[in-house]
């Protein structure tokens, strides 16, 4: 029986908690109170930089990881003898899967399969929507220095919402020129662990002033967690993507 779980990622609190399993929880991290209710519990660093020997004092039965990984963090965890579950979810396939490999583990395939039933639901509807819209060139930017583009999960809901993603492939580090030279015509930014994100920084930017996005002042500023964490919470993230999308700037 798993009565003792750490997670140490949003999107791990955030679907154990949409799976009723909150009472499971022994520890979570710092940033976990920005998607789901923990008031409570232990707060932790995530996996990219959490300290085994704090998990290991939660006793836990199962810690649960997710990418983002720093190298060596996971070694030091099983250095610690703790058992470690690590999740690498790249797409909304691998999230649905995720959702009810986590429902199984906990007794709860039935409410899993229910939070991907409605997800879907949310996205088919939201597509719905966007449909006859006009097709836009579309940046999402996951970190500013270096330029990191947004998961591939993200861009995936972009292309859903009739978006098109530039550039290509999403989910890595780009240079400022190919940006430049993919010309979206709208910016998105959800730098990752950022409450507050200023599209004046990038309105601003030198040498971007004839990007399409700048010169129409289509930047816009996302609750970067909703779409950064893997997990039942990107139903309400492809909400602010099609806002971010399809409403005047």
């Amino acid at each position: 029986m798993l009565e003792r779980i750490v997670s140490l990622e949003p999107s791990i609190t955030a679907t154990l908690v949409a799976l009723g399993q909150r009472q499971r929880l022994v520890a979570v991290t710092r940033y976990c109170h920005r998607l789901v209710e923990v008031t409570g519990l232990p707060q932790l660093e995530t996996t990219w930089s959490v300290k085994a020997d704090e998990v290991a004092a939660m006793a836990p039965d199962l810690v649960i990881a997710a990418t983002p990984y720093q190298a060596g963090k996971i070694d030091e965890l099983l250095k610690a003898r703790l058992n470690v579950l690590c999740l690498y979810p790249q797409s909304l396939a691998d999230v649905y899967a995720h959702l009810i490999l986590l429902g199984r583990l906990c007794e709860a395939p039935s409410q899993a399969e229910t939070i991907v039933a409605e997800m879907q639901a949310t996205f088919a509807e939201l597509q719905r929507q966007a449909a006859g819209q006009p097709r836009r060139r579309i940046y999402v930017e996951e970190w500013p220095k270096p330029l990191i583009t947004a998961a591939p999960w993200i861009a995936e809901l972009v292309e859903l919402l009739g978006g098109e993603v530039v550039p290509q492939p999403p989910g890595r580090q780009v240079s400022e020129q190919e940006v430049i030279e993919a010309d979206p015509e709208v910016i998105i930014l959800n730098w990752a662990g950022l409450d507050k994100i200023d599209p004046a920084r990038v309105l601003g930017r030198a040498g971007w002033e004839q990007v399409s996005a700048i010169r129409a002042g289509r930047v816009v500023a996302v609750n970067e967690i909703w779409l950064n964490a893997p997990g039942p919470n990107l139903a309400e993230g492809a909400r602010q993507l099609w806002q971010a999308l399809y409403q005047e700037p």
